[in-house]
């Protein structure tokens, strides 16, 4: 199991979920790109929230969207939420499952 935690940025909502399901069906870019940006991307909340089991994480997604979006309008910047996986235990799980892009990881 790869650990990860989401929370919108009001901190009101807060979920920890399993992201490895993300990490099993990603392509090596998508996974270089999220351990480059230190492990912190909402694409796996996105990916995954529509899934059976991560009903949580959906209404995280849509509690953000609904009433967190209009102030990232202003500042483009702004997330209206933030997922953190942990790195170690990405970096172990692809090292048994996906070796190939394990190696590929800075």
């Amino acid at each position: 199991m790869i650990h990860a935690t989401c929370h919108t940025a009001d901190n009101v909502r807060c979920i920890e979920f399993d992201a490895t399901p993300w990490f099993s069906e990603a392509d090596a870019p998508s996974i270089i790109d999220l351990a480059e940006r230190g492990w912190t991307s909402t694409a796996i909340a996105e990916s995954l929230e529509h899934r059976r089991g991560y009903e949580g994480l959906h209404d995280l997604v849509e509690y953000a969207a609904k009433r967190l979006q209009s102030e990232s309008l202003e500042d483009p910047t702004w997330e209206a939420f933030e997922c953190v996986v942990d790195g170690p235990e990405a970096v172990a799980w692809l090292k048994q499952n996906r070796p190939n892009v394990a190696a590929r990881i800075p």
